[in-house]
C-alpha cells in the first residue's frame, strides 16, 4: 500500500508540473491543509481510526474551494497589498496567495501596528526617502523607547503614578522628534543645602504650630476668665435663691388670677345694675322732655289756626322755598364776617334771650334715684372685703412685679408683662371707678384715685420722671381698656346732649385724654373707636328725635297778640337747638370732621336753625343767634380756606342779608 500511494502521489505531482507549473507550492499547501484538515478531524471527532485521503480527493476538494472563491468578490489578507508595480496579479497567483493564508488558530493576531510599522507607513504615503543610516537610528531609537515603555508597565506602580509616566513617554517622545538632547547626568546634589531646605521647611511648619497653640492659648485663657466671673456671679445670687423667688412669685400670681375670677362676676353684676339705673334715668329724663314739647302744640290747636302748626320733618317744600330766596341775593365776601362782632352790635353774648335750662326729672323721682345708686356703691365696699391687702390693692401688687423688673429684668421681659399688667389688674380698677361719674361737672377726676398714682409711680417712676423704659406705656394701656369703656357706657345709657354741662364735661375729659395720653392720635384702637361711635350715634338720635321747631305762617307771624308766638314755644325750642348746636361743636379734633360736619351743618343748621332765622320769627333775637351760630363754628373748618364752605354758603347769605337791613 505505501508503494502504490508514493508511486500514485508521485505521478500525480508531475502530472501537476507538467500542467501548472505552481505544483510545489500547492503541494505543500495542499499537505500543509491535508495534515491540519486530518489532525483536526481526529481531534474534533475522537475517531480511533485515521482514514487519509487519496491525493485526488484532495486536490477535487482543492479546486472546488479555488473555484468557490473565484465566484465571489475578497479582500486579500496580505498585509503588503498589491504589488508596486501596480498591475493586478493573475488568478493563479492569488491563489496560491490565498493557499498560503494560515488558520485562525495559527495567525498572530497585532492589535496595534508597531512604531517602526507607522513611521514606514508615514514616509510611504508622503514619499519621503531618506538614507538607510537614518531609518537604522529611528529604528533603534524607536526600538529603545518601546522596551523602556514595556518595562515601565511591568513595574507594579501606584494608581496616580501611570498618568505621570504617560505624560514623561509623550514629552521624551516629544523631544526626541524635536532634536532636543536631554543630558543623562544631573548636577552633584549638595548635603549642606539639601540639610539647611530641610531644616527650614522644618522651621516653618513648626512656627506656625506654634502660633496656632500660642491662639488656642489666649482663647483658653478668656474662657477661664469669663468662668470666674460667672462662678463669682454664681456665688453671690445663687441658683437656690433664684428658684426661690420665681416659685414665690408664681404662687402670688396663682392665688391673684384666682381671687379676680371670683371677683370680677360680682363687680359685673354691680356695674350692670348701676347701668340700667342710670339708663332709666335717661329714658324718663327723654320721655319727660317729649311730652312737655308735645303738650303746647296740642294747646294750640283749639285756635282757628291750629292746622298751621307743623313740623319741621314734613316742611321740606318751605325749606326749598326759602333756600331759592336766599341764592337770588347778592352774593357778598364771607369777610364780612369778621365785621359783625358784639361790641359793634352792642350785644353780650345772648343778653336779653332766656336761653332754656336742662331738662331735670322731678324731686321725688330723683330722691328714689340717688338712694338706688347709693345702696349699689356700698355693696360694692363688700366686694374685697373678705381678700388680703397685697391681693387688692394695686399698690402692693405692682410692688412684687417692680421687685421682678429690678432683680431679674431678662426675665420679667421675656414674660411680657407690660402687657399683662392692664388685664390683670381690669377687674380691682372698675371697682374703684364704680364711683366715678364722667358727665359730673366738678367732680371726683379719675386721676384722683388710689390706682392712677400706683400705676403712674410703677410706670415713670417715683419722681414722675420718665424713663427709658418698657412698662412707660402700660398706663396709656391701663386708661385706654379701663376708663374709656366706663365713659362709653355713660355715653350710651346716660349721657344727654342737649345738657351743657354734661357735655361740657364730657368733651373736655376727652381732650384732656387725647393731650396726656394720646388716645384719639394716630391709628385707633377698639375701645376709642367704639366711644367716637357711641358719641356720633348718640347726637344723631338727639338731632333725629329730639329737636321740634314748629312753623306758622305769615299771617300768624305779622300779628304779635297771636296767641301762637306769645306762648314762646318757637322761641324755647329754637334755643334748645342752639344749644344742641353749641354742645356739637366742642367735640371738634374728637370727631371725624365728615361726621361732626353732617350732623352740624347738613341736619342740624340748614334743616332746622336756618329756616327759623329766616321766617323772622324770633322777636328781634335773630342777632345774637347768628352770633352764638358763628362763635360755635369749629376753627378747624375756617383755618387754610379761601372760600366758604358750601355748608355755610345760606348762613353766609342770611349775615349779608342783615347787615343791610340793619
Amino acid at each position: 500500500r505505501k508503494d502504490d500511494d508514493s508511486q500514485s502521489s508521485t505521478h500525480d505531482l508531475r502530472c501537476d508540473d507538467d500542467n501548472n507549473n505552481d505544483g510545489a507550492d500547492d503541494d505543500s499547501d495542499g499537505g500543509n491543509s491535508e495534515s491540519d484538515a486530518v489532525s483536526s478531524l481526529s481531534s474534533a471527532s475522537f475517531i480511533s481510526k485515521v482514514i487519509i485521503s487519496s491525493a485526488k480527493d484532495i486536490q477535487a476538494a482543492r479546486r472546488q474551494r479555488r473555484a468557490i472563491r473565484a465566484q465571489k468578490a475578497f479582500i486579500p489578507l496580505d498585509r503588503d497589498g498589491p504589488s508596486s508595480g501596480g498591475s493586478t496579479p493573475n488568478r493563479y497567483n492569488r491563489e496560491d496567495d490565498e493557499d498560503r493564508i494560515p488558520d485562525d488558530h495559527q495567525r498572530r493576531i497585532e492589535f496595534a501596528p508597531r512604531l517602526k510599522n507607522i513611521q514606514g507607513e508615514d514616509c510611504r504615503d508622503t514619499g519621503c526617502k531618506g538614507s538607510d543610516d537614518s531609518l537604522s537610528g529611528s529604528a533603534e531609537e524607536e526600538q529603545q523607547l518601546w522596551e523602556e515603555t514595556q518595562l515601565g508597565n511591568g513595574v507594579k506602580r501606584h494608581p496616580g503614578e501611570q498618568v505621570g509616566l504617560r505624560s514623561s513617554d509623550s514629552q521624551h517622545r516629544q523631544k526626541k522628534k524635536s532634536g532636543v538632547r536631554i543630558p543623562k547626568t544631573t548636577p552633584p546634589v549638595v548635603v549642606s543645602v539639601v540639610k539647611k531646605k530641610i531644616v527650614e521647611n522644618r522651621l516653618d511648619s513648626l512656627t506656625e504650630v506654634h502660633r496656632a497653640r500660642q491662639a488656642e492659648l489666649r482663647k483658653m485663657e478668656g474662657d477661664i476668665e469669663n468662668a470666674r466671673s460667672s462662678l463669682e456671679v454664681l456665688e453671690e445670687s445663687s441658683s437656690e435663691k433664684h428658684l426661690e423667688f420665681y416659685r414665690s412669685m408664681a404662687v402670688f400670681v396663682h392665688t391673684l388670677v384666682e381671687c379676680l375670677q371670683e371677683k370680677v362676676v360680682e363687680v359685673n353684676a354691680l356695674e350692670l345694675e348701676l347701668h340700667l339705673l342710670l339708663s332709666e334715668r335717661l329714658e324718663a329724663l327723654l320721655s319727660r322732655r317729649r311730652r312737655t314739647s308735645g303738650t303746647r302744640p296740642r294747646a294750640c290747636s283749639a285756635s282757628p289756626v291750629s292746622h298751621t302748626c307743623l313740623h319741621l320733618s314734613v316742611s321740606h317744600k318751605i325749606e326749598d322755598e326759602v333756600r331759592q330766596l336766599l341764592s337770588a341775593q347778592t352774593q357778598k365776601s364771607h369777610a364780612l364776617l369778621t365785621c359783625f362782632s358784639e361790641s359793634e352790635l352792642g350785644v353780650d353774648g345772648v343778653k336779653g334771650v332766656e336761653i332754656p335750662e336742662d331738662t331735670e326729672v322731678s324731686g321725688e323721682e330723683n330722691e328714689q334715684l340717688q338712694k338706688k345708686i347709693d345702696d349699689v356703691l356700698q355693696r360694692s365696699q363688700a366686694v374685697f372685703s373678705d381678700v388680703q391687702d397685697e391681693f387688692c390693692d394695686v399698690k402692693k401688687i405692682l410692688s412684687r412685679f417692680e421687685e421682678w423688673r429690678g432683680s431679674y429684668a431678662d426675665s420679667y421681659h421675656s414674660a411680657y408683662i407690660s402687657l399683662c399688667l392692664p388685664k390683670l389688674l381690669n377687674p380691682i380698677i372698675r371697682h374703684q371707678l364704680l364711683v366715678w361719674n364722667p358727665l359730673k361737672e366738678g367732680g371726683e377726676a379719675f386721676e384722683q384715685l388710689p390706682w392712677f398714682t400706683a400705676v403712674e409711680t410703677f410706670c415713670h417712676g417715683h419722681g414722675h420722671e420718665e424713663l427709658e423704659r418698657s412698662d412707660r406705656q402700660t398706663l396709656s394701656a391701663v386708661v385706654e381698656k379701663t376708663v374709656l369703656p366706663k365713659i362709653t357706657a355713660y355715653v350710651e345709657l346716660a349721657w344727654d346732649p342737649e345738657s351743657s354741662p354734661q357735655s361740657l364735661s364730657l368733651s373736655g375729659l376727652c381732650h384732656k385724654l387725647k393731650e396726656d395720653f394720646s388716645i384719639f392720635e394716630g391709628k385707633q384702637s377698639k375701645p376709642v373707636k367704639a366711644l367716637v361711635e357711641a358719641v356720633i350715634a348718640r347726637l344723631r338720635s338727639c338731632v333725629d328725635e329730639d329737636v321740634f321747631i314748629p312753623l306758622y305762617p305769615k299771617k300768624i307771624l305779622d300779628d304779635p297778640s297771636c296767641p301762637q308766638l306769645s306762648s314762646g314755644l318757637v322761641d324755647q325750642q329754637f334755643w334748645k337747638a342752639i344749644k344742641l348746636f353749641v354742645n356739637m361743636g366742642s367735640w371738634d379734633l374728637l370727631l371725624p370732621e365728615p361726621a361732626l360736619k353732617e350732623l352740624m351743618l347738613d341736619k342740624l343748621l340748614n334743616r332746622y336753625l336756618m329756616i327759623t332765622l329766616c321766617s323772622q320769627n324770633l322777636h328781634g333775637h335773630a342777632v345774637q343767634a347768628c352770633t352764638k351760630i358763628a362763635d360755635s363754628l369749629p376753627l378747624s373748618w375756617l383755618k387754610g380756606e379761601t372760600e366758604c364752605l358750601p355748608q355755610l354758603q345760606n348762613f353766609r347769605n342770611l349775615l349779608v342779608q342783615k347787615i343791610h337791613s340793619l
